[in-house]
C-alpha cells in the first residue's frame, strides 16, 4: 500500500516535462499505453502524466486510439518521428 500523493507545484510538473516526455516516448515504443499505465511505468501520479502526455498530444508527437466501449480509457501511440 502507497501512501498518500505529495502535490507538487506545478512550476515544478512543467519544469520535468522535457524529461518525462522521452520518458512516456521510451515506454510508448513498445506499444499504446492508457494514461494509468503510462504514468505507472513512468512513476508519476495519473494527474501528472496526464499534463505531460496532453502537451505531447498537442504537439503531435502522440496520438489517441478510438475507444472500443465509450468508458473506457483513451490508449495513447507515438507518432512516427518524420511524420
Amino acid at each position: 500500500m502507497t501512501g498518500p500523493a505529495v502535490l507538487r507545484n506545478l512550476n515544478e510538473v512543467f519544469r520535468d516535462e522535457m524529461v518525462e516526455r522521452d520518458r512516456i516516448a521510451e515506454v510508448l515504443r513498445r506499444g499504446p499505453l492508457t494514461l494509468p499505465e503510462i504514468a505507472a511505468r513512468v512513476g508519476a501520479p495519473v494527474f501528472e502524466a496526464t499534463k505531460w502526455v496532453m502537451a505531447m498530444r498537442r504537439f503531435g508527437r502522440i496520438r489517441e486510439l478510438p475507444k472500443a466501449r465509450a468508458d473506457d480509457y483513451f490508449r495513447y501511440e507515438l507518432v512516427e518521428e518524420g511524420r
